[in-house]
């Protein structure tokens, strides 16, 4: 017997009037794309150090270019220190601390001392690290990708960051001056 024989046949969708006429194929439905710069940044690869001493962009301006502005889209690297809650971790790296929100990145199940890469932007919220006042408290990483990088040799990770940046200044530096 075939088990397929017991379905009745579906009816010919095509055949039915629409109340509506069909879109072209190449029309897009819903809103229209972002127009100008990219919306979503690739995290510029930061310290957690970099990222604690976050300053307003003003104060960066007057500080120089590696320091990290609120609003600053991040890319950074710990140990997972604390599970905070099921929205909120601890990350530590060289003796500094940062408080992550990872209530929009992909569920992970965060187990203490492993190794994270955190990509997202850097908000002026009030954290569970400061203490209390406006300046004990430092900027928390809304984090949108989470991923656990355990194994990941930090000493060979931070000289390709260091070589990576001294590229690019090189090429910076040609392109500036040949003008």
């Amino acid at each position: 017997h075939n088990v397929f024989s017991l379905v009745p046949p579906a009816p010919d969708l095509l055949a039915l009037p629409h109340p509506l006429p069909p879109l072209p194929l190449c029309q897009a439905v819903g809103p229209p794309p972002p127009r100008g710069p990219m919306s979503i940044k690739h995290g510029e690869p930061r310290s957690v150090r970099e990222v604690v001493c976050a300053r307003s962009e003003d104060e960066v301006a007057q500080v120089g270019t590696r320091a990290c502005a609120l609003g600053d889209s991040v890319r950074i690297v710990g140990r997972l220190k604390t599970v905070l809650s099921v929205e909120s971790v601890v990350l530590e790296d060289e003796g500094s601390e940062v408080e992550v929100d990872v209530s929009l990145s992909n569920p992970c199940r965060f187990k203490q001392g492993r190794q994270y890469q955190f990509i997202g932007e850097l908000e002026d919220r009030r954290n569970s690290l400061g203490g209390g006042g406006a300046a004990d408290a430092t900027p928390i990483l809304v984090a949108r990708i989470a991923r656990d990088v355990t194994g990941l040799d930090m000493a060979l990770y931070r000289a390709g960051l260091k070589a990576q940046e001294r590229c690019l200044r090189e090429i910076e530096e040609r392109s500036s001056g040949g003008r």
